[in-house]
């Protein structure tokens, strides 16, 4: 059996059901005794016992290290100790005074960004779509920092719903009335039902599905809904400067359609429709917003930047586990066990979900110096985003434009 390579690895990363399907399949090649009558397996009983101690071998050798490489390639807990930038939750300065909002604070990194803001004394706001989860997080962060509702209101909870332009409407409006500044907008919420061909070997789509407003529900959620939000927080942004912005997007922008964006594809399923491309199309929308940001809001104090948090145990993938699984059964027992033995050791790559909040919370309260409208990974590196049309100005530019243009059409609609 070949020793595992930095290729082979990164082969079982990125398509891990096709090659542990060929592994599988070639294990009576490589040791054509081992799985052979008792017969077969006597008479060259020394032959196949070094085989099965070559087989282990690899397989210890695959168990130890291919956590620790995954996760320095793919952005997981390695990066916490391999950053040139090492930034920990003791790096977060007071935050008193400061207002913040972050946008699906109810589950996830959001809700560790939300709580170490918190922690440090910032006047934090949970947006979430489901009420009961919004207050319930509300109630934990509260508990974990040791106070009381009563005695610590500055955690509260707005319903804010992504996919429903009118819903953004109503949260900008609830936070205005508060008559609080603004000095941080984390739009961290998202939605993520494949991360593409590339990351999972192969194309998976559960169905092409809609937010109430018409719009691909990746895109409606993940940028459309935060673009709207952001424009209707702009001025109290501004007015209470120096103040930041950071979307979270991800390394799926490199899973984004050739050509960047298909504007057609944001109200209709194409005959290619895939939900990897269209998650990738709307990450690297959030990197092309914030680049866009930081040019419109040049010279007033507010700065915008966009982060890839890295690899994370949270509910975002929720919609791949059943199908995962099921891809691996259809390969054959053999398959399905290693199957379970990879993503086991793909979760051992990962960060855990107070660790994944890092690289936010870092573009978020930092007082290092940061390149405004730039590309972040775990933990504080600036990178070059992946997806060829990421420095496009001209798509830039248009993807401004397309967006108020079909916000526009949608609120034309409702009055």
């Amino acid at each position: 059996m070949p020793k595992p390579s930095f290729t082979t690895i990164g082969n079982y990363a990125s398509h891990p059901f096709e090659e542990l399907h060929n592994l599988s399949e070639g294990i009576p090649s490589r040791c054509p005794n081992v799985l052979q009558s008792p017969r077969g397996f006597s008479s060259t009983s020394g032959i196949t016992m070094r085989c099965l101690t070559v087989f282990a071998c690899a397989i210890v050798l695959v168990a130890a290290v291919l956590p620790l490489l995954l996760s320095q390639a793919v952005g997981g807990w390695v990066r916490k100790y391999t950053s040139p930038e090492p930034f920990t939750v003791a790096d977060i300065p007071d935050m008193t005074g400061k207002v913040c909002i972050v946008t699906g604070a109810n589950t996830g990194i959001g809700k560790e960004t939300a709580r170490e803001l918190a922690r440090n004394n910032a006047h934090v706001i949970v947006a979430a779509r489901s009420v009961s989860k919004g207050k319930s997080a509300v109630e934990e962060i509260v508990q974990s920092l040791a106070g009381d509702l009563d005695s610590y209101p500055k955690v509260q909870f707005l319903q804010l719903d992504l996919g429903s332009l009118s819903s953004v409407d109503d949260f900008a409006a609830a936070f205005l009335a508060l008559n609080l500044p603004l000095h941080l907008l984390v739009l961290n919420a998202g939605i993520m039902k494949s991360p593409g061909a590339s990351f999972v070997g192969q194309e998976m789509t559960y169905g092409f599905e809609m937010t109430t407003d018409g719009f691909e529900t990746h895109m409606g959620v993940n940028h459309i809904g935060h673009f709207h939000l952001t424009s209707l927080l702009k001025e109290v942004l501004i007015a209470s400067a120096p103040a930041r912005i950071v979307s979270v997007s991800s390394a799926a922008e490199a899973a984004a359609y050739d050509e960047g964006m298909r504007f057609d594809l944001w109200t209709q399923r194409g005959d290619d429709y895939e939900d990897g491309k269209a998650y990738g199309q709307s990450k690297l929308a959030n990197v092309l917003f914030a680049r866009e940001l930081a040019a419109r809001l040049a010279g007033t104090g507010v700065t915008a930047y966009s982060c890839h948090p890295g690899v994370i145990k949270t509910e975002l993938a929720r919609y791949m586990n059943d199908y995962l699984t099921e891809e691996a059964r259809k390969k054959g027992q053999v398959a399905m066990v290693l199957g379970d033995v990879f993503m086991q050791l793909y979760g051992l790559a990962m960060f855990t979900q107070a660790d994944g909040a890092l690289t936010q919370l870092h573009l978020a309260t930092s007082s290092k110096p940061l390149v405004n409208g730039e590309f972040y990974h775990p933990i504080a590196q600036l990178t070059e985003p992946v997806h060829p049309q990421a420095r496009n100005a001209t798509l830039q530019t248009l993807l401004w434009a397309k967006t108020e243009e079909a916000i526009s059409v949608v609120k034309g609609g409702q009055e």
